[in-house]
Order: structure tokens, then C-alpha cells, then sequence
């Protein structure tokens, strides 16, 4: 299970004196117990994998934000943080298999324009499951039905 897997890592990095890892590693932790809590029952792989799809995405918009404010040290710590953990999603898949993905979906459900891009995405995201980006599926999608 991912849970147990990502408190094994918290623990063999407390024992290492590892700070910065354990610091990313709670964090992803927070944000499961904040689930469970609000949805009032265990949460599954899946879910931790939109959880932690989520966290990568807040971290990845950080580092934007902040390159753009021209703050480099808060740069590299997030960049450090995204590297710890992107470890705990499944490999993500290349921008050729995911474009290889939409187009058997949208072939699949013959969309055509713009106005299907809603059902397209549903299905890709469902077929992916946190392998892939929702913003390169958009990017993707967007492409192809033009």
C-alpha cells in the first residue's frame, strides 16, 4: 500500500537526519490525514495518488510564482521538495503516449470539436489514473479538436 510505503520513507529518513525530506514527507502525510478526515473514512491508493498529483501541481505553480518574483532561493527548495515527492506517483507517462491515448479516446467516443473536450478528458483522466498531467491532456486535447 502507498501509505505504507510513504511512512516507511518518513521513517528511514528521520533516521537518516534527513530534514528536508522529512519535512516534504509530512507534508504529503497532512494533506492524507486532511482527506480522511474530511471525507470521514480510509483513503485508498488512488486517492493518494490525487492527493499527492495535487501537491506536485501547488509545487510546481510555487516555482513558476516564484521564478517570476525572481526569488531563487525559494526556487530551489520547492524544486528539492517536487523531487521528493514525485517519487511517490507512479511513472509518468511521455507526451507521445498520452497523445497516443487521446486520440484512440477520441476516436472511441467520435469527438469533433471543442464541445466534446469536457467527455475526452474525463475518460483520458480515467484511463491514466495519475500517470499523466491534466495540464498536457488539456494541451493534447486542445490540439487535436481544433
Amino acid at each position: 500500500m502507498l501509505l505504507q510505503k510513504i511512512k516507511e520513507e518518513l521513517t528511514r529518513c528521520m533516521k537518516q537526519g534527513n530534514k528536508e525530506n522529512v519535512l516534504a514527507i509530512r507534508n504529503i502525510l497532512e494533506k492524507i490525514k486532511l482527506e480522511e478526515v474530511n471525507n470521514k473514512k480510509e483513503i485508498g491508493d488512488d486517492d493518494i495518488i490525487k492527493i499527492v498529483s495535487k501537491y506536485v501541481k501547488q509545487l510546481k505553480d510555487s516555482i513558476s510564482q516564484f521564478k517570476a518574483g525572481g526569488r531563487n532561493d525559494l526556487v530551489e527548495k520547492e524544486h528539492n521538495e517536487l523531487k521528493i515527492v514525485e517519487k511517490f506517483l507512479p511513472k509518468q507517462l511521455s507526451y507521445i503516449e498520452i497523445e497516443k491515448i487521446v486520440i484512440d479516446i477520441i476516436k472511441s467516443i467520435g469527438a469533433t470539436n471543442m464541445s466534446d473536450m469536457g467527455k475526452v478528458i474525463k475518460n483520458v483522466m480515467d484511463k491514466t489514473k495519475g500517470t499523466a498531467d491534466g495540464k498536457t491532456i488539456s494541451d493534447i486535447i486542445r490540439k487535436l479538436l481544433i
